[in-house]
């Protein structure tokens, strides 16, 4: 009996060093989609600012799926900007809609904090429940439930100053990240009605492969919406990745660039034993993969 498999699909975080050249192997015609989609190479800003690393990420991942080869599994997961990756190789969206929908993402992520007044932590100990009364307590939301000892929260810069403060003299830590905004928070308000453009002009299909949101950590079940709410909403990764375990997922394919979305995996089911016990992979692009591996839309 094969086991049952659900493929993961990064959001930021990721590493893009060589990821344009890569593209460039592997789908040239990806690249070109994703200059015109922003406007120029998001690979040669992509440290500069989330609306070309958004992009990039996106691109770099479809390229690797078209490459990959791997038999359709039982579901799709994405964290965050990972969702619109799967929903591209699940059908429900096209490649370059998917394109268009990151560079749209990305720009209006960018423009919605212009003061810099939010960004976002990592609160080292005590898992959720720290982390939400941690938050509670000065203004802020947990942005992101990653894995075990990866828990974001985020909002005012002088809210997380005074978190900081507050989880030192409990003895706990709290880290700030290099981010240009509370991202998943209310702050991302702003960048609603940019994304909303672009999801209003995207033609939404059945999905031959189930999607799993990490909004609601569960199917898919409005994607023009859980889109939209992946702005303002936390990021339920943990979440969603112990929902598909319960439903007798077994393997974890982390499809995209990087091994963030597997890290995370294997942080998640560390003390898995016996039947619970996870298979967690990166696959390898095959040697001498190149533009023959795909000349068009998955979808």
């Amino acid at each position: 009996m094969s086991v049952r498999t659900a493929v993961l699909f990064p959001g930021q975080g990721v590493p893009l060093e060589g990821a344009g050249e890569e593209v460039a192997r592997l789908r040239p015609d990806l690249l070109a989609a994703v200059v015109e989609a922003v406007g120029e190479d998001p690979f040669r800003r992509a440290a500069e600012s989330t609306r070309f690393t958004q992009p990039a990420i996106v691109c770099s991942s479809l390229a690797r799926w078209s490459a990959l080869g791997l038999d359709a599994p039982e579901a799709f997961f994405g964290h965050s900007l990972g969702e619109i990756v799967a929903l591209a190789v699940s059908g429900a969206i096209d490649e370059r809609e998917a394109l268009v929908l990151a560079a749209a993402r990305g720009r209006a992520m960018a423009d919605a904090d212009p003061e810099r007044l939010g960004s976002m932590a990592a609160v080292r100990k005590g898992g959720i429940a720290a982390a939400t009364e941690l938050a509670e307590q000065h203004g802020l939301v947990v942005a992101c439930d990653n894995a075990p000892g990866q828990v974001i929260i985020a909002g005012l810069i002088t809210g997380l100053d005074a978190a900081a403060e507050t989880a030192k003299a409990s003895g706990n830590r709290v880290r700030r990240l290099d981010v240009a905004g509370a991202f998943h928070s209310p702050l991302m308000e702003p960048a609603v009605a940019g994304l909303q453009a672009a999801i209003d002009a995207t033609t939404f299909r059945e999905p031959h492969t189930t999607v799993w949101s990490a909004v609601t950590a569960a199917p898919i079940d409005d994607p023009p919406r859980r889109l939209i709410d992946s702005l303002t909403h936390p990021v339920l990764f943990r979440p969603g990745l112990l929902a598909l375990h319960a439903t007798g997922i077994r393997r974890f394919v982390d499809a995209g660039p990087g091994e963030v979305a597997a890290g995370l995996a294997r942080k998640t089911f560390a003390d898995a034993e016996g039947d619970d016990v996870v298979e967690v992979e990166v696959p390898a692009i095959p040697a001498g993969e190149g533009s023959a591996a795909a000349t068009g839309d998955d979808a």
